[in-house]
């Protein structure tokens, strides 16, 4: 095992952008952890008379490395705590649709038949609608909120994750390991999470990367359109929704949640991008 993670790393390390994306990632998560550590003030604190200030400031005792918002607070602190409900949105994101959408996909590429048509005709409809029309339906009925938003980007991605686990077991079932197990008398289910589940994690962590990052933007979408996190709760989109009035004459309230959105998301795609390279044998000598 630990052969097998050091080979995986070598080939992560080849590719450049993987690289960066990971050092990136790892960047805003030990922001978000040391986040009481490094801010200078509460997210909510009001310093009054502090009203959209530039970047590197000094109002009375006070300083402000990236200004200050339309109500005086300070932007560096709600960005670093911003990072901490943005990642963790991400993480709910991919725990709740890979272990629901992981579920499904066993059960259905498994045992077939009605199962398995019920199961594909409900992805394909939640495929066919436009996934933040689709999250913004579902927060409308629900009522905006943080958790809400969760809930909605959470079953918006079930289709990605439903999808491929079902193409791997379709792929493992009748494999001789598989009737193997078959002919000891396991049980579906032992076969199906002690034997076929294993060899479906590779493509499974892809997948989890790359929907991290689409759970971060699409909460942020949500939250930019006021059906995601309410104010005061620091939260990249719902910066931004708040700042959009001010594009013009404050364009660091705007700039600075936009540009932690961009960096996040480009990170975990690029590193998604270089961890599907290497775990995949068939792209791993292309080029």
């Amino acid at each position: 095992m630990k052969e097998y993670f050091s080979d995986l790393w070598l080939d992560i390390q080849k590719n450049k952008g993987a690289v960066a994306g990971l050092l990136f990632v790892l960047l805003f998560m030990i922001l978000a952890i040391i986040a009481p550590l490094i801010s200078v003030y509460a997210p909510d604190q009001v310093i009054e008379g502090a009203l959209r200030l530039p970047p590197g400031s000094r109002f009375q005792e006070h300083f402000f490395i990236l200004g200050t918002d339309d109500i005086g607070r300070d932007l560096w602190s709600r960005l670093l705590y911003g990072a901490r409900v943005s990642l963790l949105v991400g993480l709910s994101v991919v725990f709740i649709s890979a272990g629901i959408g992981t579920t499904l996909g066993l059960l259905s590429g498994y045992y077939g038949g009605w199962l398995d048509r019920i199961v594909i005709r409900l992805m394909d409809f939640v495929m066919a609608l436009p996934s933040v029309l689709f999250a913004i339906v579902i927060v409308a009925v629900l009522g905006p909120g943080l958790l809400n938003a969760i809930l909605a980007v959470s079953i918006v991605a079930l289709p990605n994750f439903t999808r491929l686990i079902r193409a791997q077991v379709l792929a493992e079932k009748n494999k001789p390991y598989v009737q193997a197990a078959h002919l000891y008398g396991a049980s579906s289910l032992r076969i199906l999470f002690k034997e076929i589940l294993p060899n479906c994690i590779a493509p499974l962590i892809v997948q989890a990367s790359l929907g991290f990052s689409d759970g971060v933007l699409n909460c942020a979408a949500l939250g930019f359109l006021g059906l995601g996190a309410q104010a005061p709760t620091p939260e990249w989109g719902t910066m931004l929704s708040d700042a959009r009035s001010y594009i013009e004459t404050s364009p660091w309230m705007v700039n600075a949640p936009g540009i932690c959105i961009l960096v996040v998301v480009l990170s975990f795609n690029l590193f998604g991008d270089g961890l599907r390279d290497a775990l995949d044998p068939r792209l791993k000598n292309r080029g």
